[in-house]
């Protein structure tokens, strides 16, 4: 699955709602997700990060003289 673009134009957010509802994915929408966190993007741990910083490439240091 790719990025889709966003169509330009209004985005309807003032239209009235009536929950529980279903979404184009077929799921069920207890209350109005605009408000909450983002779900795609989970906290990282500090073991993840580590081994985040550890595949960084290490910088020569005579290498910018």
């Amino acid at each position: 699955m790719g990025l889709v673009k966003r169509q330009p134009g209004e985005r309807r957010w003032g239209m009235p709602v009536d929950f529980p509802l279903i979404d184009s994915g077929g799921l069920y929408v207890v209350h109005d997700r605009r408000h909450d966190n983002d779900r795609r993007k989970s906290p990282a741990s500090l073991e993840d990060l580590l081994i985040l910083f550890s595949q960084l490439p290490s910088e020569d240091p005579g290498k910018n003289r």
